[in-house]
């Protein structure tokens, strides 16, 4: 169970997000919705730790009892969490095969992790050479956006944030990410996936949907809520 109360964000001298309270259960997907600049990239660079964010004495973010609050972003991820960036930065240099080894810290065979990795590239349809090229340089969106899926596969994270997973992708490749994703991470996994996309929504069938507004959560719901919102807008949600 990851646990967010109080949550209030801060970015420089502007408040972005304003006392957010809310609950993840362990094997659960939810979906965020929001229109831009609501606060939802924010939200989850908050959870995952950006140092530029600044969370007020109220907050707390608390995972099976843990506080997190004080943890840097390196060890957050050493303890499981895992974020997909909208718009993922190159590393000249660093190959994805480098990072994922570097990243799993001896936990697994570098043979072994150099041939799945090449068994994830054909499932998801991407060239073998992407994963020895330096990670997301010279990329395409879709690509980008593959390359993270593998990455997040590889890792197996107990809680996952796809930040806009599909931005860049065609529909035939929204698909084969979102089944690619429901086929490799773990089943126990909490899955949080910030998306505008309705082929992404109906494809992953969230357990909760997220409504934010202004930094502020404006509703919860199920699926039905996401649905609705995407045909209707977001300007009746209050």
């Amino acid at each position: 169970m990851f646990e967010i109360r109080n949550l209030t964000a801060t970015i420089g001298d502007k408040e972005i997000l304003h006392d957010i309270s809310l609950d993840f259960e362990s094997g659960k997907t939810v979906v965020v919705l929001g229109p831009n600049g609501s606060g939802k990239s924010t939200l989850a660079a908050a959870i995952m730790g950006r140092p530029d964010i600044t969370l007020s004495d109220a907050s707390e973010l608390t995972w099976n009892g843990e506080e997190l609050k004080a943890l840097s972003a390196d060890k957050r991820a050493k303890l499981g969490m895992f974020l997909s960036f909208q718009s993922p930065l190159p590393i000249p240099g660093v190959s994805v095969e480098e990072l994922l080894r570097s990243a799993l810290d001896g936990k697994k065979d570098p043979v072994v992790l150099h041939r799945e990795l090449r068994t994830l590239a054909r499932e998801i349809d991407i060239a073998e050479e992407f994963l020895s090229r330096s990670i997301h340089d010279g990329f395409s969106g879709g690509e980008r956006k593959k390359i993270e899926a593998i990455q997040a596969a590889v890792l197996a994270p107990s809680l996952v944030i796809f930040d806009e997973i599909d931005t860049g992708t065609d529909t035939d490749a929204v698909k084969r990410i979102a089944e690619f994703l429901r086929a490799h991470l773990p089943e126990d996994a909490t899955k949080i996936y910030i998306t505008h996309s309705p082929k992404l929504i109906d494809l992953i069938k969230p357990d909760t949907v997220v409504i934010l507004k202004d930094g502020r959560v404006a509703a919860l719901g199920g699926h039905d809520l996401a649905i609705k919102t995407v045909e209707e807008g977001f300007n009746k949600i209050h």
